[in-house]
């Protein structure tokens, strides 16, 4: 079984392009995360370490799902789940992943960042941010896609809670998430790192760490940018597909 995890203003729905191609059997876990969907407060949580625990509690209610993917903030998420119990997942998906700041100086301006963001939110509401969230230039390749996928992309972001949105930018932003470079390091277990070819950052994040580690694969989407999930889904449902075939061997 797979677990599936979105990106920061996303959903589980998010994921249905996705599924849509994969056809994964048994379904997927497919949890909401802290700050998310309107009814956040029911699952609302104070760190990024105790996100970590309360996803490991749930997928151990749900079956213990041994494969794990995650986008963006959900990537650095499951990353957090492989450092925190590395023998219970087979094989990991991570797309568009950061594996943690390791210079001061760079987490505490990345603090101020998701600080500056989480106030947009909580002073100027969801839908001025949304739109100047769309905007950003790592979202640039997404013009490109057809106005009902874009559609469908602005409709997730505007059913969700200004103020669970800034809740989980102040608890599960990457100034708030450890290093897991060591813990990915240390993994025996295959990992496919997928960015886009148009998000240049995020793909010599993956380069770089793939070539230090054998179990480590980096893997480029051409054509796409950061959110390869909705640009490019029938990439990421293989992507699946071919970590599941090795992980049973």
């Amino acid at each position: 079984m797979w677990m599936l995890l979105h990106g920061f203003t996303g959903a589980p729905r998010s994921w249905s392009r996705v599924l849509a191609h994969a056809q994964l059997e048994p379904p997927p876990l497919i949890p909401p995360l802290a700050g998310h969907e309107r009814d956040w407060r029911t699952r609302d949580v104070d760190s990024f370490d105790n996100e970590i625990t309360r996803l490991l509690s749930l997928a151990a209610s749900a079956g213990q799902p041994r494969l794990l993917c995650g986008y963006s903030m959900g990537a650095r998420i499951a990353l957090g789940l492989l450092a925190r119990t590395p023998h219970r997942f087979d094989a990991a998906l991570l797309i568009g992943v950061h594996p943690g700041l390791t210079d001061e100086g760079a987490r505490a301006e990345r603090h101020e960042v998701d600080a500056s963001r989480a106030r947009s939110l909580r002073e100027k509401g969801l839908e001025a941010f949304v739109a100047a969230w769309e905007e950003l230039p790592l979202f640039a390749s997404q013009r490109d896609l057809s106005r009902e996928v874009r559609a469908e992309q602005h409709d997730v972001r505007l059913a969700q809670d200004a103020e669970g949105l800034a809740r989980a930018l102040d608890v599960l932003g990457l100034a708030e998430m450890p290093d897991y470079r060591a813990a990915l390091a240390s993994l025996q277990i295959p990992v496919t790192l997928m960015t886009g070819s148009h998000d240049s950052k995020f793909s010599s994040i993956a380069k770089a760490i793939a070539s230090e580690h054998a179990h480590v694969d980096a893997e480029l989407v051409n054509g796409v940018g950061h959110n390869v999930v909705l640009e490019a889904p029938a990439a990421v449902a293989a992507a699946l597909t071919t970590l599941e075939k090795r992980a049973r061997k």
